[in-house]
């Protein structure tokens, strides 16, 4: 059982540091602890080290592309819900891999609203989504 201080660890991957900030700020404000890493080898490193209960990762970056990164992250926590976040208007190919995929533009309650939705449902299941 949690105690009533436990702080869900969400992991922010973005290339772009000013994105990454909002996003780290959002959360934090809202009670999240938040990790954040600005490519795709930091990010694998910071979910395979640490209790990351869900990775919110933007689609195109320089090194790897979102959706081809949380293939992989599902690969190795499948239980961790992932968002794939992007500003293209639509879905790209791979976002099936995210259990979410989300237009950057969205209010920050909308945002956080999503969040919340993602990680109740994941301690509704015990954490074993699949």
């Amino acid at each position: 059982m949690q105690s009533p201080t436990h702080h869900p660890v969400v992991l922010c991957i973005d290339d772009d540091p000013a994105q990454l900030g909002v996003h780290a700020a959002v959360l934090s404000s809202a009670g999240y602890e938040v990790l954040t890493a600005t490519n795709a080898a930091a990010g694998l490193h910071l979910l395979t080290h640490n209790p990351v209960e869900l990775v919110i990762c933007d689609h195109l970056m320089h090194d790897l592309s979102g959706a081809v990164l949380l293939a992989e992250m599902k690969r190795i926590k499948p239980n961790v819900p992932v968002v794939l976040f992007s500003g293209l208007p639509d879905a790209p190919e791979g976002a099936e891999q995210a259990d979410v995929f989300l237009t950057k533009g969205m209010s920050s309650r909308d945002f956080l609203e999503v969040i919340r939705g993602l990680l109740k449902g994941r301690a509704a299941s015990g954490g074993n989504r699949s």
